[in-house]
């Protein structure tokens, strides 16, 4: 399944040439596979893309576009984000997004202000924003260049709506080709609580993703109810 990143590598090869003198900085397709560690059915599949259109040098608009496949339940749900980009350097760049879930005829908006950064030879980012208005979800990610390719990821998310609560973190390692996809694979924790009640469950996640343009793919990501529940 994550074989099929690659022939979509080389189908976009070509495209930063004539798409960045059209305004377009960048872009990416992604695809994840994740599953919890306790055996059960409860993993999924998630299909993702992006791309990121420059104005002058400073602002930039992007569309990331993601579907949530679960194992064993005949559903699909989607996000769409949009985002508005700052740079406030060639390090540094802040924002606004607006981000729309939907799950079998049922939609949350999602809004919400990111920011990320160069930091110690890595990159780091975050998120904080509302779900309608009846809660808040953040989260921060994070990643530190080693060598031959190799990088350490991690990410920690946080929704709290109402009278429940749900968070996850996890950690893991990514590996880059010197032309071609990155590929990664993490393993992480997500718990919950609701109306008193707590639960949790470990999880790892398996993906690829190809980007291209001269940003090599946009500058954030979905912001999703969804990014937070990997694959459940």
């Amino acid at each position: 399944m994550i074989n099929r990143a690659v022939p979509v590598a080389i189908l976009l090869a070509a495209l930063p040439f004539s798409a960045s003198a059209q305004g377009v900085t960048g872009g990416d397709l992604g695809i994840e596979y994740n599953a919890p560690l306790d055996g059960s059915d409860f993993g999924g599949t998630t299909y993702s893309g992006g791309l990121e259109y420059g104005f002058m040098r400073t602002f930039s608009m992007s569309v990331n576009a993601a579907a949530y496949k679960p194992d064993n339940i005949s559903t699909t749900a989607t996000n769409v984000t949009l985002h508005g980009t700052y740079q406030l350097s060639s390090i540094a760049s802040v924002g606004g997004f607006y981000g729309y879930d939907s799950i079998e005829d049922e939609g949350a908006h999602l809004f919400g202000i990111e920011g990320g950064t160069e930091f110690m030879g890595g990159d780091v980012g975050g998120y904080i924003g509302r779900v309608e208005d009846e809660g808040t979800i953040l989260g921060f990610d994070g990643s530190y260049d080693l060598r031959s390719g190799f990088s350490v990821i991690g990410n920690v998310d946080l929704i709290d709506i109402d009278d429940a609560r749900l968070a996850q973190a996890s950690i893991g390692a990514e590996y880059q080709m010197a032309a071609g996809p990155q590929f990664y694979t993490q393993i992480g924790r997500i718990s919950g609580e609701f109306d008193g009640d707590s639960d949790a469950v470990g999880f790892f996640t398996i993906g690829a993703k190809v980007a291209f343009g001269a940003a090599r793919g946009t500058t954030f990501d979905n912001r999703s109810v969804f990014e937070v529940l990997p694959g459940f």
